[in-house]
């Protein structure tokens, strides 16, 4: 499991009719972060498309506890864990000024495009989450 950090600005575009970030951009950033994250560690999403291989969210869980309001710094903290065969869990913690403002889990499949259907995690992918 490789922690990954990764910094967000809440912007105009993410506040709602409440004053405060909209839920949707949680999952917004979430892809920004998993994205950020994979292709640190080489897992080059571009090179996983050409080979007719992409990981496709299969469930997405969130706790708000908090509130995110325009111009807020948040650090997003980020981790996966395998959990079966094709699929791994990924985690992430929404921290401003030092507090969880919110948890949440994506659970992502590994997935052929080309036969519409998940399949094994390749062992090599698997590897770089690794610590």
């Amino acid at each position: 499991m490789k922690n990954f950090y990764y910094k967000i600005k809440v912007g105009k575009e993410a506040i709602d009719i409440n004053n405060h970030a909209n839920n949707a951009y949680y999952f917004v950033w979430m892809q920004e972060v998993a994205n950020a994250h994979s292709m640190a560690v080489g897992d080059d999403i571009a090179k996983n498309l050409a080979n007719g291989k992409t990981w496709m969210a299969r469930r997405n869980e969130i706790e708000y506890i908090s509130q995110l309001f325009l111009g807020d710094e948040v650090e997003i903290h980020t981790w996966t864990q395998p959990e079966k065969k094709t699929s791994s869990k990924r985690h992430f913690e929404f921290i401003k000024d030092g507090k969880i403002i919110a948890k949440a889990i994506t659970t992502y499949i590994f997935f052929d495009i080309n036969r519409s259907r998940p399949i094994a995690i390749p062992e090599e992918i698997a590897k770089l989450y690794e610590d």
